[in-house]
């Protein structure tokens, strides 16, 4: 019986320790403006064409190369984004968690990815994001976004509740 045991938790330990190291990478983005002003939206629109181009231009079928792309011109974006936005700008690339997320049939997963954050003025407004690598989704703002919670997905399941 502990050998049965034993050989259960070994083949779970792998399992869990594979399907960690083959989780796909993702870079993301979020253009986010100083207010949710009609002034300061449309000066996010612009940055978010902005960086749509930049990333553009950085991208590559390659997670490292495409990293090191931006990485390597981040200083040079900001001040781009300053220059033609006429606004204090802040550019950051660095791990964040986005939440389960659907949108057209795509799923964004719950797992911490590397973000590039454009952060416009105060930065209080509504984001603009989307996934930009292995594929590039944009999300625009008025897309609708059903957020989904795995716990409440079983309880509605339970209760058999078929809104969920």
């Amino acid at each position: 019986m502990r050998k049965i045991i034993l050989g259960i938790l070994i083949i779970s330990f792998i399992t869990v320790v594979f399907l960690n190291f083959n989780q796909e990478k993702e870079i993301r983005v979020r253009v986010i403006p100083s207010s949710d002003n009609s002034y300061d939206l449309k000066v996010k629109e612009k940055a978010k064409d902005i960086t749509i181009c930049y990333l553009k231009e950085a991208s590559s079928d390659s997670y490292d190369t495409y990293l090191k792309n931006i990485q390597l011109t981040l200083n040079a974006f900001e001040l781009v984004l300053e220059k033609e936005l006429k606004e204090d700008v802040t550019v950051e690339l660095s791990n964040h968690t986005l939440y389960n997320k659907t949108y057209n049939n795509s799923a964004v997963k719950n797992t911490e990815q590397m973000t590039l954050y454009v952060v416009i003025g105060e930065g209080n407004g509504s984001n603009w994001w989307g996934t930009v690598y292995p594929e590039f989704l944009e999300v625009n703002g008025s897309d609708e976004i059903k957020y989904e919670s795995l716990i409440l997905s079983i309880f509605n399941k339970i209760k058999g509740d078929k809104n969920d």
